[in-house]
C-alpha cells in the first residue's frame, strides 16, 4: 500500500496547513510544513499499529492558492514547458489560447460552488497517480506541458464530487496505467471516476 497525502497551505488560516491522505483517510493540521509532516506521520502510525520504520511508502503532494486558483504538485517534482526553458506553472498562468480555456472552465466551476483544484502532472503520468490522491469527493483539472498545445487538461471528478455539469461516466478498471494525456485525448470531455472502489476517502 502506497499513501498519498496532501498538505494544503492558506497562510490566512489557522492552522495554515491541512492535510488529508488517501487511503488512510488520516486528517489534521499544523502551523508550518516541518510540523504537519510529522503528526501526519504519527497518526498513520497510531491507525496502522505499526512502529514509524514500518510505514507504508508516502507520496506527498503541496497545494497553495495561486493567482486565485488552488493548484496541486508533488513534493520534489519538477515541471518544465516543452517549448521554453521555464518553470510549467509559469506557463499555465501565461496568456494563451488553451490557458484562457482553462481558466475559463475554472471561473464557470468556482460560480457553481466548486471548488476546483489544478493538479500539475507530466503528460506520461498515469492516470492511477492521479486517481491515487483523489477522494470520491474531488474535482481536478489535471493540466500538462503538451507537445502541440502548449498546455494540456482534462478535467477528473470522483463520483460524489458537485463537478461540472456534463461529464462522462468512466470505469477506470483497466485504464489506471494509461498515460494522462492519452487519457485527456481519449475522453475529451469532462470524466466522473471512482478513484477507489470499495472505499470513500476523504
Amino acid at each position: 500500500m502506497t499513501e498519498n497525502v496532501v498538505y494544503s497551505y492558506d497562510p490566512d488560516d489557522r492552522p495554515a496547513i491541512h492535510y488529508h491522505s488517501i487511503p488512510s483517510s488520516c486528517a489534521g493540521g499544523a502551523g508550518t510544513l516541518g510540523e504537519a509532516r510529522p503528526s501526519y506521520r504519527s497518526q498513520l502510525t497510531g491507525l496502522l499499529n505499526v512502529s514509524r520504520d514500518e510505514l507504508p511508502a508516502v507520496i506527498e503532494h503541496l497545494e497553495a492558492v495561486v493567482a486565485g486558483t488552488w493548484v496541486r504538485t508533488r513534493v520534489g517534482a519538477v515541471h518544465r514547458d516543452r517549448f521554453s526553458d521555464r518553470m510549467f506553472l509559469q506557463t499555465l498562468l501565461s496568456p494563451g489560447l488553451a490557458q484562457d480555456e482553462l481558466r475559463s472552465d475554472l471561473d464557470g466551476a468556482s460560480r457553481r460552488g466548486i471548488r476546483p483544484v489544478i493538479v500539475i502532472v507530466e503528460p506520461d503520468d498515469t492516470l492511477g497517480s492521479v486517481l491515487d490522491q483523489m477522494t470520491v469527493r474531488d474535482a481536478l483539472w489535471v493540466a500538462y506541458p503538451d507537445d502541440e498545445n502548449v498546455v494540456g487538461w482534462v478535467v477528473i471528478c470522483g463520483p460524489d464530487a458537485s463537478g461540472p455539469d456534463a461529464t462522462t461516466a468512466v470505469d477506470i478498471a483497466d485504464l489506471r496505467g494509461m498515460p494522462i494525456a492519452a487519457y485527456a485525448a481519449t475522453f475529451a470531455a469532462n470524466t466522473r471516476v471512482r478513484p477507489h472502489p470499495q472505499r470513500r476517502a476523504g
